[in-house]
């Protein structure tokens, strides 16, 4: 028989939360596991410690083996002390009296989290692969493309057919390039390397490389940057990702909008707003219903259809949030859209 100190301690190092829980659903015991993620349990609800809910939850294991006495499972998702998010997987059973009434009920739960961000990344894995396979496929056919149509000004010797060739390789070859650049960046893991960097310069150098695409579809570019706004401390190959993504996206913005009477602009401003520097790039094009917005920063979510990886702003979020700042979008159907990231002026000790 086991000690009933040896019985305690076992009950406390055990890797799994294990808590009592009484009939209203108080927690009346708990292992030293879960008081290090949870906090102390004393006098609350489990609903309140693990979904910062004031009602029972909708679908609960701990009330199936109330009602009918039995084991029961399923797979969850919680909140430490923290707000964390910790994927669990919850097993219940019946706590009897000498007579076999049941008068509360012991849980079990299983940290998954880490099998379930292992999955999550493996099926990301595998969503890019698809999505850059067929916007890759699409980049052959351009290239094709520009070679017939360079190898045909060859053979008739019609210099505007080779220069018209010409320039569809040059611009799949750059679709193509920053495509792989997305993919390395999403893939990669590692803090951003933080030199003294002028802002100014980033947004105009990536201003200039917008240009002549811009003019091609009649979108006038215009920029607004602060003159308080000296150095920060950030990675220059990131910061211009980010700005160069927003632009771009601004740019298809208004070459997807349908209105005839549109002057068609992309602003973009560089200022300082605190202890922030802040970028925003606002267009006057097609606009996003609230629906689009959520999913913006999701992983290969593209409002291009075909022709986008969605790798673009998956991008520009990870640059803002690896750099301490945040980023975030106004828009509005046939009102355009307003992309903002403030960035820490100062690296955070």
């Amino acid at each position: 028989m086991v000690a009933p100190g040896l019985q305690k301690e076992i009950f406390d190092v055990v890797p799994c939360f294990i808590v009592v829980l009484d009939r209203e659903f108080r927690v009346v015991e708990a292992n030293r596991y879960f008081k290090e993620s949870f906090g102390d349990p004393a006098d609350k609800h489990c609903y309140e410690i693990y979904k910062k809910r004031e009602t029972p939850c909708a679908k609960c294991p701990a009330v199936e083996t109330l009602a009918d006495g039995k084991m029961h499972y399923r797979e969850d998702v919680v909140f430490d002390e923290a707000g964390h998010e910790v994927h669990v997987i919850v097993h219940t059973a019946a706590v009897r009296d000498a007579a076999g009434v049941i008068t509360a009920v012991v849980e079990v739960s299983d940290d998954v989290t880490e099998i379930r961000t292992l999955q999550d990344r493996l099926a990301a894995l595998g969503r890019l692969v698809g999505s850059t396979a067929h916007s890759i496929k699409n980049v052959l056919e351009g290239l094709r493309g520009g070679i017939y149509v360079g190898n045909l000004g060859f053979r008739d010797n019609k210099t505007e057919d080779i220069r018209t060739g010409w320039e569809m390789v040059e611009r799949n070859v750059g679709r193509l390039s920053r495509m792989i650049m997305d993919m390395l960046y999403c893939a990669k893991e590692r803090p951003p390397h933080r030199v003294a960097v002028d802002l100014t310069s980033v947004v105009t150098e990536v201003l200039g490389l917008y240009t002549a695409r811009a003019a091609e579809f009649n979108i006038k570019l215009e920029q607004d940057i602060s003159q308080d706004l000296h150095t920060i401390q950030i990675d220059p190959k990131d910061m211009h990702s980010l700005i160069s993504n927003l632009l771009s996206n601004a740019i298809d913005a208004c070459c997807s909008d349908q209105s005839e009477e549109k002057a068609y602009r992309v602003v973009v401003r560089a200022f300082k707003e605190g202890e922030n520097a802040v970028i925003e790039v606002e267009d006057n094009g097609v606009g996003m219903d609230s629906e689009t917005r959520s999913k913006l920063f999701t992983m290969f979510f593209s409002t291009k259809g075909s022709s986008g990886t969605g790798l673009g702003l998956l991008v520009s979020h990870k640059v803002a949030t690896e750099h301490g700042g945040t980023i975030s979008v106004k828009s509005a159907p046939g009102e355009g859209s307003t992309f903002t990231a403030r960035i820490p002026l100062e690296t955070k000790s």
